[in-house]
């Protein structure tokens, strides 16, 4: 095999270096509740609580992202009114999403409604994988002024913005791939579902 063809051979993508990756930051996802370091496991049982909690009280689940993360927050935001009982809404209808980008900039585009909607107690679920969407630390931001429980999930930095602001549970995936971050964050959310939607049916 010549040097050039040797060369691209190495540097094809590698689907199973691609999965290691990805169990390997699964298992180092951080998480912290209330401020606090707390372990995965003790994290999703928080958020599987958090559910419950919304179900019993009769209040309602928000969820916000974009591109990637607005197709994994509109799949769960279904699960979890479908298998688990819970009301579950997001922002993502192109009518309303074109109508708040084009009379206030797309930073608004969750905040506005969010927060004509929401109500305190109600909870905000904010994925991004930077952490550093204006849109979505913004309306994180007017949640959390505004009374409502907040979740976040976010990847690449540690160090990103959303993941610094004080909400009640809030989960890093140490990955720099936004098809990792994705994938991690869809597996992290649907772990808490399972969790919820198995209790439910054990009741």
């Amino acid at each position: 095999m010549s040097a050039v063809a040797d060369s691209a051979a190495t540097d094809r993508p590698n689907p199973a270096a691609w999965l290691v990756g990805l169990t390997d930051a699964l298992q180092q996802t951080a998480c912290r509740q209330d401020g606090q370091a707390v372990s995965l496991a003790a994290g999703l049982a928080a958020l599987a609580g958090l559910w419950h909690r919304q179900r019993d009280e009769g209040a309602r689940v928000y969820w916000i992202g974009n591109g990637g993360s607005a197709a994994l927050v509109s799949h769960l935001s279904q699960d979890l009114l479908n298998k688990c009982g819970v009301q579950s809404t997001t922002f993502n209808d192109p009518a309303l999403l074109t109508c708040m980008a084009n009379d206030y900039g797309y930073r608004e585009v969750f905040r506005r409604p969010l927060l004509a909607l929401a109500r305190p107690g109600d909870l905000l679920v904010a994925v991004s994988s930077s952490g550093n969407s204006e849109n979505i630390v913004g309306a994180t931001e007017s949640a959390l002024a505004h009374g409502l429980v907040t979740v976040t999930l976010s990847a690449f930095d540690a160090a990103n913005a959303l993941d610094a602001l004080p909400t009640a549970l809030a989960f890093h995936v140490p990955v720099a791939s936004y098809g990792q971050a994705e994938v991690a964050h869809t597996a992290l959310l649907h772990a808490a579902l399972d969790m919820l939607a198995n209790q439910s049916r054990q009741r």
